[in-house]
Protein backbone atom coordinates (compact mmCIF):
# COMPACT_ATOMS: atom_id res chain seq x y z
CA UNK A 1 0.00 0.00 0.00
CA UNK A 2 1.35 3.28 -1.00
CA UNK A 3 1.86 6.19 1.21
CA UNK A 4 -1.36 8.02 -0.18
CA UNK A 5 -3.69 5.15 0.06
CA UNK A 6 -2.02 4.97 3.82
CA UNK A 7 -3.07 8.23 4.37
CA UNK A 8 -6.69 8.10 2.36
CA UNK A 9 -7.47 5.21 4.70
CA UNK A 10 -6.47 6.85 7.97
CA UNK A 11 -8.51 9.89 7.04
CA UNK A 12 -11.30 7.42 6.34
CA UNK A 13 -11.03 5.33 9.32
CA UNK A 14 -11.41 9.07 10.92
CA UNK A 15 -14.59 9.88 9.36
CA UNK A 16 -15.65 6.86 10.39
CA UNK A 17 -14.53 7.65 14.25
CA UNK A 18 -16.21 10.78 14.15
CA UNK A 19 -19.62 9.20 12.64
CA UNK A 20 -19.73 6.89 15.34
CA UNK A 21 -19.11 9.01 17.63
CA UNK A 22 -21.71 11.54 16.87
CA UNK A 23 -24.31 8.37 16.60
CA UNK A 24 -23.95 8.09 20.35
CA UNK A 25 -24.82 10.99 21.95
CA UNK A 26 -23.40 10.04 25.79
CA UNK A 27 -20.11 9.06 24.23
CA UNK A 28 -19.75 12.87 22.57
CA UNK A 29 -20.75 14.21 25.46
CA UNK A 30 -17.81 12.52 27.74
CA UNK A 31 -15.55 13.26 25.34
CA UNK A 32 -16.56 17.04 25.28
CA UNK A 33 -16.45 16.44 28.92
CA UNK A 34 -12.73 15.24 29.25
CA UNK A 35 -11.15 17.38 27.05
CA UNK A 36 -12.08 20.60 29.67
CA UNK A 37 -11.71 18.41 32.72
CA UNK A 38 -8.12 16.07 33.53
CA UNK A 39 -10.08 14.83 36.67
CA UNK A 40 -13.35 13.80 34.80
CA UNK A 41 -10.98 11.83 32.21
CA UNK A 42 -9.43 10.06 34.98
CA UNK A 43 -12.34 8.81 36.80
CA UNK A 44 -14.30 7.77 33.59
CA UNK A 45 -11.79 6.27 31.52
CA UNK A 46 -9.24 5.00 34.33
CA UNK A 47 -11.60 4.69 37.29
CA UNK A 48 -9.86 0.98 38.38
CA UNK A 49 -6.56 3.73 39.05
CA UNK A 50 -8.77 6.78 40.29
CA UNK A 51 -11.11 5.12 42.84
CA UNK A 52 -9.50 6.66 45.98
CA UNK A 53 -11.32 10.02 46.71
CA UNK A 54 -8.98 12.78 45.51
CA UNK A 55 -6.89 14.19 48.18
CA UNK A 56 -6.83 18.41 48.75
CA UNK A 57 -3.68 18.77 46.90
CA UNK A 58 -4.28 16.67 44.28
CA UNK A 59 -7.48 18.58 43.35
CA UNK A 60 -5.40 22.25 43.51
CA UNK A 61 -2.70 20.54 40.98
CA UNK A 62 -5.59 18.91 38.88
CA UNK A 63 -6.85 22.54 38.37
CA UNK A 64 -3.48 23.42 37.21
CA UNK A 65 -3.04 21.09 34.16
CA UNK A 66 -6.11 22.18 33.36
CA UNK A 67 -5.47 25.56 32.95
CA UNK A 68 -1.49 24.90 32.49
CA UNK A 69 -1.49 28.12 34.70
CA UNK A 70 -0.92 28.41 38.18
CA UNK A 71 -3.02 31.40 40.06
CA UNK A 72 -1.88 33.31 43.10
CA UNK A 73 -5.02 31.19 44.99
CA UNK A 74 -3.28 27.90 43.79
CA UNK A 75 -0.03 29.13 45.38
CA UNK A 76 -1.47 30.18 48.41
CA UNK A 77 -3.43 26.57 48.89
CA UNK A 78 -0.46 24.55 47.81
CA UNK A 79 1.32 26.70 50.79
CA UNK A 80 -0.65 24.57 53.30
CA UNK A 81 0.68 21.43 51.66
CA UNK A 82 4.11 22.15 51.71
CA UNK A 83 6.81 22.62 54.02
CA UNK A 84 7.72 26.26 54.70
CA UNK A 85 11.42 26.29 53.58
CA UNK A 86 10.29 24.71 50.23
CA UNK A 87 7.92 27.32 49.44
CA UNK A 88 10.19 29.50 46.94
CA UNK A 89 9.35 27.69 44.26
CA UNK A 90 5.72 28.25 44.08
CA UNK A 91 4.74 31.58 42.10
CA UNK A 92 2.10 32.17 40.01
CA UNK A 93 2.75 30.88 36.09
CA UNK A 94 0.38 32.77 33.90
CA UNK A 95 1.44 30.17 31.23
CA UNK A 96 3.45 26.66 32.46
CA UNK A 97 6.08 25.83 30.64
CA UNK A 98 7.33 23.25 33.41
CA UNK A 99 6.48 21.25 36.35
CA UNK A 100 8.72 19.44 39.15
CA UNK A 101 5.91 17.17 41.20
CA UNK A 102 7.71 15.58 44.30
CA UNK A 103 5.60 13.14 45.92
CA UNK A 104 5.64 10.29 48.41
CA UNK A 105 5.71 6.99 47.15
CA UNK A 106 2.62 5.47 46.83
CA UNK A 107 0.79 8.85 46.53
CA UNK A 108 -0.23 8.26 42.37
CA UNK A 109 2.42 10.36 41.09
CA UNK A 110 3.25 7.96 38.25
CA UNK A 111 -0.13 6.34 37.30
CA UNK A 112 -1.53 10.21 37.15
CA UNK A 113 1.38 12.07 35.05
CA UNK A 114 3.38 9.21 33.48
CA UNK A 115 -0.37 7.35 32.01
CA UNK A 116 -3.35 9.40 32.25
CA UNK A 117 -2.08 12.86 31.32
CA UNK A 118 -0.35 11.49 27.84
CA UNK A 119 -3.31 9.35 27.50
CA UNK A 120 -5.73 12.65 27.76
CA UNK A 121 -3.10 14.77 25.96
CA UNK A 122 -2.74 12.25 22.92
CA UNK A 123 -6.79 11.49 23.24
CA UNK A 124 -8.13 14.79 23.19
CA UNK A 125 -5.11 15.79 20.54
CA UNK A 126 -3.87 18.95 23.60
CA UNK A 127 -0.63 17.49 22.53
CA UNK A 128 0.47 16.00 19.33
CA UNK A 129 3.77 14.32 20.14
CA UNK A 130 4.77 13.26 23.37
CA UNK A 131 7.98 11.93 24.67
CA UNK A 132 8.38 9.77 27.80
CA UNK A 133 11.39 9.38 29.35
CA UNK A 134 12.38 6.46 32.21
CA UNK A 135 15.49 5.86 34.23
CA UNK A 136 16.16 3.03 31.52
CA UNK A 137 15.26 2.22 27.73
CA UNK A 138 13.87 -1.07 29.50
CA UNK A 139 11.30 1.18 32.04
CA UNK A 140 10.84 3.46 28.83
CA UNK A 141 9.09 0.55 26.83
CA UNK A 142 7.29 -0.38 29.58
CA UNK A 143 5.51 2.57 29.98
CA UNK A 144 4.73 2.78 26.66
CA UNK A 145 3.05 -0.43 27.10
CA UNK A 146 0.91 0.40 29.99
CA UNK A 147 -0.63 3.39 27.30
CA UNK A 148 -0.96 1.34 24.38
CA UNK A 149 -2.70 -1.41 27.02
CA UNK A 150 -5.30 1.24 27.61
CA UNK A 151 -5.43 2.63 23.97
CA UNK A 152 -6.57 -1.24 22.63
CA UNK A 153 -8.04 -2.99 25.35
CA UNK A 154 -9.80 -0.29 27.50
CA UNK A 155 -13.38 -0.71 26.23
CA UNK A 156 -14.65 2.95 27.06
CA UNK A 157 -11.72 4.21 25.44
CA UNK A 158 -12.57 2.34 22.58
CA UNK A 159 -16.08 2.86 22.08
CA UNK A 160 -15.48 7.02 22.39
CA UNK A 161 -12.28 7.75 21.00
CA UNK A 162 -12.23 4.86 18.47
CA UNK A 163 -9.40 1.91 17.58
CA UNK A 164 -6.55 4.35 16.89
CA UNK A 165 -3.90 1.62 16.42
CA UNK A 166 -1.64 2.48 13.08
CA UNK A 167 0.69 0.31 11.45
CA UNK A 168 3.55 2.48 13.24
CA UNK A 169 3.32 0.61 16.79
CA UNK A 170 6.66 -0.58 17.63
CA UNK A 171 8.08 -0.70 21.35
CA UNK A 172 9.27 2.99 21.53
CA UNK A 173 7.17 4.59 19.34
CA UNK A 174 3.92 4.69 18.43
CA UNK A 175 1.37 6.78 16.11
CA UNK A 176 -2.09 7.35 16.60
CA UNK A 177 -4.74 7.25 13.61
CA UNK A 178 -6.13 10.30 15.11
CA UNK A 179 -2.44 12.74 14.21
CA UNK A 180 -0.65 12.20 17.45
CA UNK A 181 2.14 10.45 18.50
CA UNK A 182 4.08 9.26 21.73
CA UNK A 183 7.96 7.81 21.80
CA UNK A 184 9.51 6.22 24.40
CA UNK A 185 13.49 7.06 25.80
CA UNK A 186 15.42 6.02 28.37
CA UNK A 187 17.36 9.01 30.43
CA UNK A 188 20.92 9.47 28.26
CA UNK A 189 19.73 8.34 24.89
CA UNK A 190 20.25 10.74 22.38
CA UNK A 191 17.03 12.82 21.03
CA UNK A 192 18.10 15.16 18.70
CA UNK A 193 16.10 16.25 15.41
CA UNK A 194 13.18 14.78 16.83
CA UNK A 195 9.76 14.83 15.01
CA UNK A 196 6.58 13.71 14.01
CA UNK A 197 5.05 14.02 10.49
CA UNK A 198 1.01 13.40 10.29
CA UNK A 199 1.02 11.28 7.25
CA UNK A 200 -2.93 12.61 7.09
CA UNK A 201 -2.18 16.53 7.31
CA UNK A 202 1.24 16.55 6.18
CA UNK A 203 2.29 18.52 8.96
CA UNK A 204 5.43 17.87 10.77
CA UNK A 205 5.43 18.71 14.69
CA UNK A 206 8.27 18.45 17.46
CA UNK A 207 7.83 17.52 20.82
CA UNK A 208 5.91 19.50 22.78
CA UNK A 209 5.03 17.09 25.80
CA UNK A 210 8.24 15.30 27.82
CA UNK A 211 7.12 13.36 30.65
CA UNK A 212 10.52 12.41 32.68
CA UNK A 213 9.25 9.71 34.98
CA UNK A 214 12.00 8.83 37.92
CA UNK A 215 14.65 9.27 35.93
CA UNK A 216 17.21 9.95 38.37
CA UNK A 217 17.26 6.23 40.43
CA UNK A 218 18.55 5.86 43.91
CA UNK A 219 21.45 4.26 43.12
CA UNK A 220 22.37 6.52 40.66
CA UNK A 221 21.86 9.70 43.30
CA UNK A 222 24.69 9.19 45.36
CA UNK A 223 27.74 9.34 42.92
CA UNK A 224 28.74 12.86 42.24
CA UNK A 225 29.65 11.38 38.62
CA UNK A 226 26.25 10.26 37.73
CA UNK A 227 24.44 13.00 39.09
CA UNK A 228 26.20 15.89 36.65
CA UNK A 229 26.17 13.28 33.86
CA UNK A 230 22.24 13.08 34.12
CA UNK A 231 21.70 17.26 34.98
CA UNK A 232 24.30 17.84 31.87
CA UNK A 233 22.32 15.51 29.53
CA UNK A 234 18.80 17.09 30.60
CA UNK A 235 19.55 20.62 30.21
CA UNK A 236 21.37 19.33 26.66
CA UNK A 237 18.67 17.50 25.32
CA UNK A 238 15.06 17.59 27.09
CA UNK A 239 15.38 21.29 27.80
CA UNK A 240 15.84 21.94 24.11
CA UNK A 241 13.25 19.61 22.46
CA UNK A 242 10.86 22.29 21.73
CA UNK A 243 9.95 25.94 20.95
CA UNK A 244 6.00 25.26 23.35
CA UNK A 245 7.03 22.49 24.83
CA UNK A 246 6.12 21.63 28.42
CA UNK A 247 8.10 19.16 30.70
CA UNK A 248 7.52 17.59 33.57
CA UNK A 249 9.59 15.87 35.79
CA UNK A 250 8.43 13.45 38.44
CA UNK A 251 10.47 11.50 41.17
CA UNK A 252 11.60 11.23 44.47
CA UNK A 253 14.22 13.60 46.18
CA UNK A 254 17.48 11.00 46.92
CA UNK A 255 19.98 13.67 47.33
CA UNK A 256 20.73 17.16 47.95
CA UNK A 257 22.36 17.89 45.16
CA UNK A 258 20.03 15.42 42.42
CA UNK A 259 17.92 16.50 39.23
CA UNK A 260 14.76 17.71 41.00
CA UNK A 261 16.54 19.35 43.63
CA UNK A 262 18.83 21.15 41.15
CA UNK A 263 15.73 22.11 40.02
CA UNK A 264 13.81 23.21 42.59
CA UNK A 265 16.64 25.51 43.59
CA UNK A 266 16.92 26.93 40.32
CA UNK A 267 13.15 28.15 40.34
CA UNK A 268 13.80 29.59 43.65
CA UNK A 269 16.79 31.60 42.32
CA UNK A 270 14.79 32.40 39.29
CA UNK A 271 16.29 30.51 37.00
CA UNK A 272 13.79 28.55 35.38
CA UNK A 273 10.63 31.33 34.78
CA UNK A 274 7.35 29.94 34.03
CA UNK A 275 8.13 26.80 36.14
CA UNK A 276 6.25 25.20 38.99
CA UNK A 277 7.97 23.14 41.76
CA UNK A 278 5.95 20.91 44.24
CA UNK A 279 7.89 18.94 47.35
CA UNK A 280 5.17 17.15 49.30
CA UNK A 281 5.37 14.77 52.12
CA UNK A 282 3.39 11.92 53.77
CA UNK A 283 2.69 14.57 56.36
CA UNK A 284 1.57 18.04 56.36
CA UNK A 285 3.87 20.11 57.78
CA UNK A 286 2.18 20.49 60.95
CA UNK A 287 4.38 16.87 61.39
CA UNK A 288 0.80 14.97 62.44
CA UNK A 289 -1.77 15.10 59.65
CA UNK A 290 -1.04 13.02 56.06
CA UNK A 291 -1.12 14.37 52.76
CA UNK A 292 -3.80 11.94 51.83
CA UNK A 293 -5.83 11.21 54.55
CA UNK A 294 -8.59 8.93 52.28
CA UNK A 295 -6.24 6.88 51.20
CA UNK A 296 -2.99 6.59 53.66
CA UNK A 297 -4.35 6.82 57.35
CA UNK A 298 -1.92 8.19 60.00
CA UNK A 299 -1.75 4.79 61.56
CA UNK A 300 -0.72 3.15 58.24
CA UNK A 301 1.65 5.55 57.55
CA UNK A 302 3.91 4.89 60.92
CA UNK A 303 3.36 0.94 60.27
CA UNK A 304 4.99 1.69 57.20
CA UNK A 305 7.71 3.70 58.80
CA UNK A 306 7.82 1.14 61.60
CA UNK A 307 8.64 -1.66 58.35
CA UNK A 308 11.03 0.52 56.08
CA UNK A 309 12.87 2.05 59.61
CA UNK A 310 13.15 6.23 60.06
CA UNK A 311 16.27 6.89 56.94
CA UNK A 312 14.63 5.07 54.18
CA UNK A 313 11.09 6.38 55.34
CA UNK A 314 12.41 10.16 55.28
CA UNK A 315 13.68 9.44 51.57
CA UNK A 316 10.78 7.47 50.28
CA UNK A 317 7.85 9.53 52.44
CA UNK A 318 9.29 12.41 53.47
CA UNK A 319 11.37 13.42 50.52
CA UNK A 320 13.84 14.29 52.98
CA UNK A 321 16.65 11.94 52.46
CA UNK A 322 19.98 12.40 54.44
CA UNK A 323 23.21 12.37 52.12
CA UNK A 324 25.92 10.43 53.53
CA UNK A 325 27.63 14.31 54.06
CA UNK A 326 24.79 14.87 55.84
CA UNK A 327 24.12 12.09 58.05
CA UNK A 328 25.39 12.20 61.79
CA UNK A 329 24.21 9.33 63.39
CA UNK A 330 23.36 5.46 61.82
CA UNK A 331 21.40 3.09 62.19
CA UNK A 332 23.93 0.61 63.14
CA UNK A 333 26.14 2.65 65.52
CA UNK A 334 23.02 2.33 68.46
CA UNK A 335 23.81 0.14 71.13
CA UNK A 336 20.84 -1.27 73.60
CA UNK A 337 21.16 -2.03 77.09
CA UNK A 338 18.61 -4.07 79.26
CA UNK A 339 17.72 -2.24 82.43
CA UNK A 340 19.03 -5.54 84.32
CA UNK A 341 22.54 -4.32 83.16
CA UNK A 342 22.48 -1.01 85.13
CA UNK A 343 24.24 -0.32 88.22
CA UNK A 344 22.33 0.86 91.42
CA UNK A 345 20.90 4.21 90.97
CA UNK A 346 22.96 5.36 94.07
CA UNK A 347 26.43 4.16 91.97
CA UNK A 348 24.97 6.00 89.02
CA UNK A 349 25.72 10.43 88.54
CA UNK A 350 22.16 11.18 87.01
CA UNK A 351 21.30 14.37 84.96
CA UNK A 352 18.18 15.43 82.74
CA UNK A 353 17.93 17.64 79.96
CA UNK A 354 14.87 19.85 78.96
CA UNK A 355 13.57 21.28 76.06
CA UNK A 356 10.01 22.96 76.73
CA UNK A 357 7.94 23.83 73.85
CA UNK A 358 6.26 26.90 75.26
CA UNK A 359 6.99 29.68 72.99
CA UNK A 360 8.11 27.98 69.91
CA UNK A 361 5.86 26.21 67.03
CA UNK A 362 2.64 24.46 67.75
CA UNK A 363 4.16 21.02 66.69
CA UNK A 364 6.98 20.81 68.54
CA UNK A 365 6.94 18.49 71.69
CA UNK A 366 8.45 19.58 74.94
CA UNK A 367 10.82 16.87 75.71
CA UNK A 368 12.28 15.30 78.84
CA UNK A 369 15.76 13.20 78.32
CA UNK A 370 17.62 11.40 81.63
CA UNK A 371 21.17 10.43 81.28
CA UNK A 372 22.57 8.33 84.07
CA UNK A 373 26.21 7.73 84.07
CA UNK A 374 28.12 4.43 85.09
CA UNK A 375 31.42 3.87 87.42
CA UNK A 376 32.79 2.41 83.66
CA UNK A 377 31.92 5.71 82.10
CA UNK A 378 29.43 4.24 79.85
CA UNK A 379 26.20 6.73 79.35
CA UNK A 380 22.43 5.06 79.46
CA UNK A 381 19.59 7.42 78.23
CA UNK A 382 16.95 6.03 81.26
CA UNK A 383 14.28 7.66 80.56
CA UNK A 384 12.93 10.27 77.31
CA UNK A 385 9.76 11.87 77.18
CA UNK A 386 8.27 14.06 74.48
CA UNK A 387 4.60 14.75 74.21
CA UNK A 388 2.33 17.53 72.46
CA UNK A 389 0.48 18.88 75.90
CA UNK A 390 -0.18 21.68 77.51
CA UNK A 391 2.82 23.67 80.06
CA UNK A 392 0.40 22.69 83.21
CA UNK A 393 0.74 19.14 82.22
CA UNK A 394 4.26 18.95 81.17
CA UNK A 395 4.87 20.78 84.81
CA UNK A 396 3.62 17.86 86.54
CA UNK A 397 5.34 15.22 83.81
CA UNK A 398 8.80 17.11 85.13
CA UNK A 399 8.03 17.12 88.38
CA UNK A 400 7.16 12.92 87.69
CA UNK A 401 10.25 12.18 86.32
CA UNK A 402 12.65 14.33 89.50
CA UNK A 403 10.49 12.34 91.65
CA UNK A 404 11.64 8.88 90.00
CA UNK A 405 15.30 9.83 88.91
CA UNK A 406 16.34 12.67 91.22
CA UNK A 407 18.87 14.24 88.84
CA UNK A 408 21.96 15.86 90.40
CA UNK A 409 21.26 18.28 87.07
CA UNK A 410 18.65 19.56 85.36
CA UNK A 411 19.34 21.89 82.11
CA UNK A 412 16.56 23.91 81.04
CA UNK A 413 16.08 25.75 77.84
CA UNK A 414 15.10 28.60 77.72
CA UNK A 415 14.44 31.13 75.17
CA UNK A 416 11.58 33.35 74.20
CA UNK A 417 9.11 33.15 77.81
CA UNK A 418 10.58 30.03 78.33
CA UNK A 419 12.60 31.90 81.32
CA UNK A 420 9.25 33.09 82.70
CA UNK A 421 7.70 29.35 82.25
CA UNK A 422 10.95 28.05 84.48
CA UNK A 423 10.74 30.53 87.36
CA UNK A 424 6.36 29.19 87.35
CA UNK A 425 7.84 25.38 87.44
CA UNK A 426 10.36 26.42 90.17
CA UNK A 427 7.53 28.29 92.65
CA UNK A 428 5.36 25.13 91.90
CA UNK A 429 7.80 22.47 92.54
CA UNK A 430 8.78 24.81 95.71
CA UNK A 431 5.14 25.13 97.30
CA UNK A 432 5.61 21.08 96.98
CA UNK A 433 8.26 20.77 98.36
CA UNK A 434 10.16 19.94 95.85
CA UNK A 435 13.44 21.70 95.14
CA UNK A 436 14.42 21.04 90.99
CA UNK A 437 18.23 21.95 90.77
CA UNK A 438 17.30 23.75 87.21
CA UNK A 439 20.07 25.63 85.66
CA UNK A 440 18.71 27.41 82.48
CA UNK A 441 20.64 27.70 79.24
CA UNK A 442 20.04 29.54 76.08
CA UNK A 443 21.78 28.04 73.36
CA UNK A 444 24.78 29.80 71.98
CA UNK A 445 25.66 27.57 68.89
CA UNK A 446 23.31 26.19 66.24
CA UNK A 447 22.18 22.76 67.29
CA UNK A 448 24.14 21.10 64.29
CA UNK A 449 27.20 22.32 66.43
CA UNK A 450 25.74 21.20 69.85
CA UNK A 451 24.58 17.86 68.73
CA UNK A 452 27.85 17.10 67.03
CA UNK A 453 29.43 16.28 70.15
CA UNK A 454 27.04 13.06 70.33
CA UNK A 455 28.29 11.81 67.54
CA UNK A 456 30.69 9.77 68.54
CA UNK A 457 29.82 8.80 72.09
CA UNK A 458 26.84 6.98 69.99
CA UNK A 459 29.35 5.27 67.16
CA UNK A 460 31.67 4.04 69.99
CA UNK A 461 29.06 2.33 71.95
CA UNK A 462 29.79 4.89 75.30
CA UNK A 463 26.19 6.40 75.20
CA UNK A 464 23.67 3.57 74.88
CA UNK A 465 19.80 3.46 74.86
CA UNK A 466 16.76 0.97 75.37
CA UNK A 467 15.04 -0.27 72.73
CA UNK A 468 11.11 0.89 72.91
CA UNK A 469 13.19 4.70 72.92
CA UNK A 470 12.09 4.58 69.10
CA UNK A 471 11.57 8.46 68.88
CA UNK A 472 14.43 9.71 70.13
CA UNK A 473 16.50 7.48 67.55
CA UNK A 474 14.02 8.19 64.60
CA UNK A 475 14.66 11.81 65.83
CA UNK A 476 18.86 11.05 65.59
CA UNK A 477 18.44 9.04 62.18
CA UNK A 478 16.69 12.02 60.48
CA UNK A 479 19.20 14.70 62.38
CA UNK A 480 19.86 17.98 61.20
CA UNK A 481 16.56 17.53 58.68
CA UNK A 482 14.00 16.05 60.53
CA UNK A 483 10.48 17.81 60.93
CA UNK A 484 11.35 17.18 64.98
CA UNK A 485 14.53 17.30 67.09
CA UNK A 486 13.39 18.00 70.34
CA UNK A 487 14.88 14.72 71.99
CA UNK A 488 17.91 15.03 70.64
CA UNK A 489 18.46 18.58 71.95
CA UNK A 490 17.29 17.11 75.34
CA UNK A 491 20.08 14.61 75.32
CA UNK A 492 22.71 17.07 73.99
CA UNK A 493 21.55 19.27 77.34
CA UNK A 494 21.68 16.06 78.99
CA UNK A 495 25.29 15.48 78.13
CA UNK A 496 26.44 18.94 78.57
CA UNK A 497 25.17 18.43 82.30
CA UNK A 498 27.44 15.73 82.87
CA UNK A 499 29.88 17.28 81.22
CA UNK A 500 29.53 20.38 83.97
CA UNK A 501 29.32 17.90 86.96
CA UNK A 502 32.52 16.81 86.76
CA UNK A 503 31.66 14.71 89.59
CA UNK A 504 32.36 11.11 88.56
CA UNK A 505 35.09 9.82 86.58
CA UNK A 506 33.74 8.92 82.93
CA UNK A 507 35.36 5.54 82.26
CA UNK A 508 38.65 3.72 83.22
CA UNK A 509 39.97 3.01 79.60
CA UNK A 510 41.20 -0.45 80.42
CA UNK A 511 37.51 -1.41 80.99
CA UNK A 512 36.38 -0.06 77.24
CA UNK A 513 37.30 -1.90 74.30
CA UNK A 514 40.02 -0.19 72.31
CA UNK A 515 37.51 1.80 69.55
CA UNK A 516 36.42 3.48 72.67
CA UNK A 517 39.65 3.56 74.87
CA UNK A 518 41.05 5.82 72.20
CA UNK A 519 38.11 7.89 72.34
CA UNK A 520 37.98 8.55 75.97
CA UNK A 521 41.59 9.09 75.62
CA UNK A 522 40.95 12.35 72.99
CA UNK A 523 38.27 13.15 75.31
CA UNK A 524 39.76 13.64 78.39
CA UNK A 525 40.18 17.59 78.11
CA UNK A 526 36.26 17.36 76.99
CA UNK A 527 35.25 15.28 80.01
CA UNK A 528 37.49 16.89 82.86
CA UNK A 529 39.16 13.88 84.61
CA UNK A 530 40.28 10.18 84.17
Amino acid sequence: MSYKQRAALKALEKVERELSAASDPEARERRLRAERDFFFFCRTYLSGDFSAPPADYQKVLIEIINREAVTEEDVKRLKGFIHPRYHGSLKPVPRLKGLVDIEPRGHGKSTRMALAYPLWCVLTRRRRFVVLVSASEREAHRSLKFIKWELLGNERIVHDFGNLKTDTWRADYIELANGTAIQAFGAGQSMRGLRFKDPVTGRTYRPDLVICDDIMRDELAYSAVQREKLYDWFKRTVLPLGKDIFIVVINTIFHADDLPSRLLREMEEGKLPGWLGLRFAAFLPDGETPLWPQYWSRKALLEKKQTLGSVKFATEYMNEPLSEEDRLFREEWFVFYDPAELPSPGEMEVVAGVDPATGKASGDYSAICVLGRAPSGLLYVLETYARRVSPRAFMEALFEVYQRWKPRVILFETVAFQEVYKDEIMREGARRGLYLPIKEVKPRAAKEIRAQKLSPLIENGLLRFRREQRLLREQLLAFPKGDHDDLVDALEMAVSALEETRKTPFAKAVDLPLKARRLVSGFREFWGRL
